[in-house]
């Protein structure tokens, strides 16, 4: 056996062995995954001479070296939409945890304004999968999950009309804090199956002042953010509340929210409905809403969105399931990868179809309860849609 010197960056007080250790003179001294706890016995011991086998500590040495330079690589990586999008929820779940805190200490203004720079980052960086995100990732916590949602598609939206930075940073935040003055109540009416009582009502149509003045007193003076969160739920028919206004009033960041809020709401399943498909959903706010509704912020929802959003669930003509990744050549021919095969089984590979061509034409949308199948995002999309947790 030919022998190596140990050295103090071969060894960590508290770790296992990876070694026999001997003297100099070959006598075994510590056994292989023997613990040497005491920090300063282990650098008495390296000064007087630790050796082990030069084959055993060189390649320990090399795997070291290897695991380093792959976190080196993972911290030069830009992060992934994903990662920060996921980011951003837990980010804003510990915000409101600690929201009596955070307006006290006049952080709010701060702190959000940097999650809706975030959280325009990551749409910038991929829209398409940050579009399937809200989609594709409806676990944890609803309310904080629907805010980040509400924002992804105001950023986007906001993205197309050619908004100002600045601007687009204000709307973000008021997206991301549109429902501060009632998030465990939310919560509460996501699981709800009966209708609203009177008090029930009123306590809602109170929320976006409610929210508003807890900004203010949190250090928050933007006149766009305040009435993003003022006037989500107002309407330019007058119809809505809390203030019945009409038109103009209306701010435009308003009801650019108020659109997205009710876009991702439909496309969340709840207690008493299931969720509804995304071309659905929003076919279905246009007709209903009809002459309330901005018809320029309007088209460009549709343009943002499509008729078949990325992340939805789709059925082939030749039975595969799959799932929309980006626009395609035409509005009703989107870039599609199957993940399922025609008897139900998961294809190895999410394989590329061309949804122009008969055999791969959608037939139906799938509703995303009925696939077992678990959607692996980063397999689709790649590295924007990575997620280590």
């Amino acid at each position: 056996m030919e022998f190596e010197r140990v050295t103090s960056n071969d060894l960590v007080a508290g770790d296992r062995t990876l070694w026999n250790m001997y003297e100099e003179s070959g006598k075994l001294l510590i056994p292989k995954g023997k613990i040497i706890s005491n920090e300063s016995l282990l650098n008495r011991l390296i000064a007087m001479g630790l050796f082990a086998d030069r084959e055993e500590l060189l390649k320990s040495r090399e795997e070291w070296r290897a695991a380093k330079m792959r976190q080196v690589q993972q911290s030069n990586k830009p992060p992934s939409t994903v990662g920060t999008l996921m980011a951003a929820r837990r980010k804003l779940d510990a915000m409101v945890a600690q929201l009596d805190r955070s307006i006290q200490g006049k952080w709010l203004s701060d702190k959000v304004g940097e999650l809706a720079d975030e959280i325009v980052a990551a749409c910038d960086a991929d829209g398409d999968v940050a579009i399937a995100m809200i989609l594709l990732r409806q676990e944890g916590k609803y309310a904080i999950r629907h805010m980040v949602n509400v924002a992804i598609v105001t950023a986007l939206v906001c993205r197309s009309l050619e908004k100002p930075a600045p601007a687009m940073r204000s709307i973000v935040a008021g997206a991301l804090t549109m429902n501060i003055g009632m998030i465990e109540f939310q919560d509460q009416l996501k699981e709800q199956t009966t209708p609203l009582s009177p008090a029930q009502r009123g306590r809602l149509e109170r929320h976006p002042m409610m929210g508003a003045d807890m900004l203010r007193e949190g250090g928050v003076s933007d006149p766009i953010w305040l009435a993003v969160v003022e006037q989500h739920h107002e309407s330019i028919d007058g119809s809505g509340y809390p203030g019945g206004l009409w038109e103009d009033q209306v701010s435009e960041g308003a009801r650019i929210v108020a659109l997205a809020d009710l876009f991702c709401a439909r496309v969340t399943p709840r207690s008493y409905r299931p969720a509804v498909a995304s071309n659905v959903a929003l076919k279905g706010i246009l007709l209903e809403r009809g002459k309330s509704l901005d018809q320029t912020i309007a088209s460009h929802f549709i343009k943002t969105l499509g008729i078949f959003p990325p992340g939805m669930l789709v059925r082939l003509a030749n039975g595969e399931i799959g799932v929309v990744t980006r626009a395609g050549g035409k509005v009703n021919t989107p870039q599609v990868k199957s993940i399922l095969s025609a008897d139900g089984h998961k294809l190895g590979l999410a394989v590329a179809r061309d949804t122009g061509v008969d055999q791969f034409a959608i037939k139906e949308t799938v509703d995303p309860k009925q696939l077992s199948a678990y959607v692996n995002m980063e397999a689709i999309w790649g590295s924007a849609a990575a997620y280590r947790g």
